[in-house]
């Protein structure tokens, strides 16, 4: 039986599970969307730094540079961290970048039989069904697709996957409300830095939302315009 492996994304948990699966004689295929590795560390804001001490926030087995001297890095740092990793433990053969997961579908197992299944893929195993994984995938530079067939598939997407959460707004009642411009903070993210501070300054901002992302737009917006610019 064949035994291959896909990873969706290449995060620092999809680097991972590339890590320690080659570690164990298998050679899986990473499909990531973008152009680098990195995922949310790819397209972060000017002002994002790393929010826990790096002391905690390392790999076991490679540690932060030397030249790293802060206790929280930039985001570039963290970046060329996470991309000092993959070339050290030789990961980027298995990555195929701008490779986009649009559809994953189960086939060799019937949906009624799987039912009846007491234990995962009906044996516990990994590799215990007969079933196989289709991935299809959306080649972003030629809009082209084709399917890719994998006995085990990983999810590492992580919590932030490239999908804004926007609410849906009546647009007649908006417009007499607000006229101005709406957008989430991954849109703002994957501005060009010179754009997106053209884009907040001289304007007063609302930030919905405290977490992480919320402060460090805060942060800009009070860069770019003063305290009193942000509600």
């Amino acid at each position: 039986m064949e035994r291959r492996v896909v990873i969706i994304g290449a995060g620092i948990s999809g680097l991972l599970a590339c890590k320690y699966l080659v570690k164990k004689g298998f050679d899986p295929v990473v499909f990531e969307a973008d152009n680098r590795i990195g995922e949310v560390w790819n397209h972060t804001i000017r002002s994002t730094k790393l929010q826990n001490a790096k002391v905690g926030f390392r790999f076991s087995d490679f540690d932060w540079p030397a030249s790293v001297q802060e206790t929280f890095p930039n985001h570039t740092e963290v970046q060329d961290y996470v991309e000092s990793y993959a070339r050290h433990f030789n990961l980027y053969p298995y990555i195929k970048f701008h490779s986009r997961v649009i559809r994953i579908d189960y086939v060799g197992e019937s949906f009624e039989e799987m039912k009846t299944w007491d234990l995962w893929g009906r044996t516990g195993m990994a590799f215990g069904s007969k079933g196989k994984w289709h991935i299809t995938i959306l080649d972003t530079e030629t809009n082209a697709t084709k399917v890719h067939q994998a006995e085990f598939v990983i999810l590492c997407i992580g919590r932030f996957s490239r999908l804004p959460n926007n609410p849906e707004l009546p647009p007649n009642y908006c417009s007499k409300v607000f006229d101005g411009k709406v957008m989430h903070s991954m849109e703002y993210s994957d501005m060009e830095k010179s754009a997106a501070a053209e884009l907040i300054k001289g304007k007063r901002m609302t930030i919905v939302g405290s977490q992480k992302s919320a402060v460090d737009l805060a942060v800009e917006c009070a860069e770019a315009n003063g305290e009193s610019s942000i509600e």
